[in-house]
């Protein structure tokens, strides 16, 4: 059976940043362990919680603004080494540091670190490429190159589409950037739903994906014409058999090596969205491709989800909750989400109107 993984991001306290997946300090990975707990159906209200912000569908910030070179400058390989992890526990989440390594949950699926595929990347984020100012951020979201007629498209959660962001496809940790196996792709323009509000506990969660249009690589090149794209597919039902990709935090993932899971989906109640459990999604995964069906030679596929949902793709749990890394989300995708999929493809900025959650 085809390994999955589902991948979702979270800001500090306790919602959460999915990049990261429990490895031991040998690099193997951590299980966790014990029964998983009963979970609570959140609320189905389409308020936003206090902490959350309406996020629009916009341009990248000065997205035209700043170069390839702006991109080597910035981001070298100390500052890419220290920068700041969005994941790492805040003040409100349960004291007591890195939980140890969790013992395995008999039945229950667990990610597995691989050398990953040339499709499926990360997104490094930046206030400013000006190496004097903005906060760094480390790759925080996973991302796919996906089918356009741009070929120049990525899908990640909508809850990723922020800032001076930067698409590296199958990232090396040990590379520079200007050395990456694929290259790097600055993205120009983000395309969000315009009625999702980031890290939402309500039926606006439905909508936590978006597109990124990428710039050409440093010597001219498409992502699509280096890296191949992945197709977009209805999401069938909420029952599936789902190969989930992404890149764990590197807090949790000393490696800093991508992971992927195989599991059967089901439906988070009350919600237009599928629910996975699978031991080891830890925060960076947030945006990466659920697979209905995975060449990995070809290192392209049929996505049918991506990390995302409630709460940013997983319980509004603390990081010393078992339930933290096992419970994962990712919207369904319907009209709505093909409607933006085709606006993004032809650079136009989404107004859907209000959103009414399918009673089905």
């Amino acid at each position: 059976m085809s390994p999955m993984i589902p991948s979702r991001s979270r800001p500090r306290s306790p919602l959460r940043l999915r990049l990261g997946l429990a490895l031991a300090a040998s690099g193997t990975l951590l299980l966790t362990g014990g029964t998983t707990p009963a979970e609570a159906a959140p609320p189905s209200g389409d308020s936003p919680d206090a902490t959350a912000s309406r996020t629009r569908g916009e341009a990248a910030p000065d997205g035209d603004d700043w170069s390839d070179a702006d991109v080597l400058g910035f981001w070298t390989p100390g500052r890419i080494a220290s920068a700041t992890d969005p994941a790492r526990p805040g003040p409100d989440d349960a004291p007591g540091g890195t939980p140890g390594p969790p013992a395995a949950v008999p039945g229950m699926p667990s990610a597995e670190h691989f050398p990953g595929i040339a499709s499926v990347g990360v997104l490094f984020t930046s206030a400013s490429p000006d190496p004097t100012t903005g906060e760094m951020r480390a790759h925080k979201c996973s991302a796919s190159v996906v089918e356009s007629d741009g070929r120049s498209l990525i899908l990640t959660a909508g809850h990723c589409a922020r800032g001076r962001a930067v698409f590296v496809p199958q990232y090396r940790s040990r590379s520079a950037l200007g050395d990456q196996p694929y290259g790097f792709y600055r993205v120009t323009d983000w395309y969000v739903d315009d009625q999702y509000v980031r890290n939402s506990k309500g039926a606006v969660s439905d909508l936590d994906y978006s597109f990124g249009r990428l710039a050409p690589s440093p010597d001219g090149r498409d992502a699509q014409d280096v890296v191949g794209a992945n197709h977009l597919v209805r999401t069938p039902g909420y029952r599936q058999d789902v190969t989930m990709l992404g890149y764990p935090r590197v807090g949790r993932n000393p490696a800093d090596l991508p992971v992927r899971c195989a599991a059967r989906s089901g439906r988070l109640s009350g919600f237009r969205q599928m629910r996975v459990e699978c031991a080891g999604m830890w925060g960076g995964v947030s945006g990466g491709p659920w697979f209905s069906d995975v060449d990995w030679d070809a290192g392209t596929g049929d996505i049918i989800g991506n990390v995302g949902g409630y709460n940013g793709g997983g319980m509004n749990v603390p990081e010393s909750d078992p339930r933290y890394n096992r419970i994962t989300y990712s919207p369904v995708y319907g009209d709505r989400f093909f409607r933006l999929y085709a606006d993004a493809q032809n650079g136009r900025r989404p107004h859907y109107g209000r959103y009414r959650q399918p009673k089905r």
